[in-house]
């Protein structure tokens, strides 16, 4: 009976440690996509001082830079012959492409390929595909706002 006994506890031991170590990676990777930010959540952050929370041009700092307003980002698609440009948008906001009020480093919207490196492994392969998620991420989010 002893021998039994102490079959079973060793089978629910290991069942019992299996579970823990489940658990333990699942409760990980979910910190880790909390951590992740989102399209809205950067958009908020670090958009919305010029663009407005809805996209219309109209946050508090729309007006920073003299001669220049802010974009109403909601009629993107709508000045694109209902066409969203999509990788003119990736490389304005990533920094290929200047625009007027975004082609210097005083300038208010700064160049988010450079902002969104990772600190310490700037332009490393890591670092250049968080910019990559975060700026399409973006992207995907001013899709959204676009006005029907």
């Amino acid at each position: 009976m002893r021998a039994h006994t102490l079959g079973c506890f060793t089978w629910m031991t290991k069942h019992a440690i299996r579970y823990l170590v489940v658990m333990m990676l699942l409760v990980g990777t979910g910190n880790v996509f909390a951590a992740e930010s989102s399209g809205k959540a950067d958009y908020l952050h670090y958009c919305a001082r010029c663009h407005g929370n809805d996209g219309r041009g109209n946050g508090p700092d729309a007006n920073e830079a003299a001669g220049y307003h802010a974009l109403d980002l909601t009629r993107i698609s709508k000045t694109h012959q209902g066409k969203f440009p999509r990788e003119d948008l990736y490389d304005i906001i990533d920094g290929g492409k200047r625009l007027p009020g975004h082609q210097d480093w005083n300038s208010p919207m700064p160049l988010w390929g450079m902002v969104f490196q990772l600190k310490g492994q700037e332009y490393r392969a890591e670092s250049e595909a968080n910019v990559k998620r975060r700026v399409s991420a973006l992207v995907d989010y001013i899709e959204s706002l676009q006005e029907k």
